[in-house]
């Protein structure tokens, strides 16, 4: 039975928590099934909305969110109600990890809803607690932190040195994969956010790789014609976070609960 709750202002439609075969966080899916089990025990399955805030700026956080579908984007304060994107979390991530970090602090980050979709929403204090006493969700947690941390400093670095047309595939990259579709419903005003940049360099990056023929876009929505040659366009720094990912996350170490379902 659905019920309705009101979390920080905004309501969300809860849904029946799923069964573990129907885990669709990449994060989740790498743990034993019996840590999958205390995990649905604790959560609730909640649509999130395009403009949503997860968490505010400086403001405590209630809950923390394994995204299934949809796209999260994290941003940082430049300036008086000036916030620029630094990372995107899909179906591959966990929004709000870092208050694993210190129980005290205040989030230096805001977490917006881009793309619609569902994810599994859990109390920070029984997360905190699962933490404590899963071991594989422990490992899982720390490793994603690692590729996150190797994300949001090699995405600056790219910014700093490579030309735009390079960044442009990559952001549009991560943004596949963590979306896992060819159909990216990113604004360009999202697009420059992440890339720093204007907005019509956007719009010019992105008309030039149309071009190209590697993707096609209209108002509000971009879709990825060919992947592996746009990867080719890309810079290395997309080809390095992805590995990381894999490093830090690597199945063969981690188990996956799918197999042992």
């Amino acid at each position: 039975m659905n019920e309705l709750a009101l979390i920080k202002g905004n309501r969300e439609e809860l849904i029946s928590t799923p069964l573990v075969a129907e885990v669709q966080n990449r994060l989740l899916r790498r743990l034993p099934a019996e840590e999958i089990s205390r995990v649905l025990c604790v959560s609730a399955r909640v649509h999130i909305r395009p403009r949503q805030v997860l968490h505010h700026y400086k403001l405590p956080m209630e809950y923390v969110y394994f995204v299934e579908q949809g796209l999260v984007s994290v941003a940082a304060k430049v300036g008086h109600e000036k916030f620029v994107e630094v990372w995107l979390i899909g179906s591959e991530g966990l929004v709000g990890a870092p208050v694993i970090l210190n129980r005290c602090a205040d989030p230096l980050h805001r977490r917006t809803v881009q793309v619609e979709g569902v994810a599994l929403q859990i109390a920070v204090q029984d997360f905190r607690r699962l933490v404590k006493e899963l071991p594989t969700l422990r490992e899982v947690v720390n490793a994603y932190l690692a590729v996150v941390l190797v994300q949001t400093s090699q995405s600056g670095a790219c910014n700093s040195v490579h030309q735009l047309k390079q960044r442009l595939a990559r952001w549009l990259l991560l943004a596949h994969n963590a979306l896992g579709s060819d159909d990216l419903p990113l604004t360009h005003e999202v697009l420059s956010n992440l890339l720093g940049v204007r907005r019509a360099s956007v719009t010019e990056g992105l008309e030039d790789l149309q071009r190209e023929g590697l993707v096609s876009a209209k108002r509000g929505s971009i879709r990825i014609e060919k992947v592996g040659e746009l990867e080719s366009v890309c810079c290395d720094c997309f080809r390095l976070i992805d590995r990381e990912y894999e490093r830090q996350l690597d199945i063969t170490a981690l188990g996956n609960a799918m197999d042992s379902a």
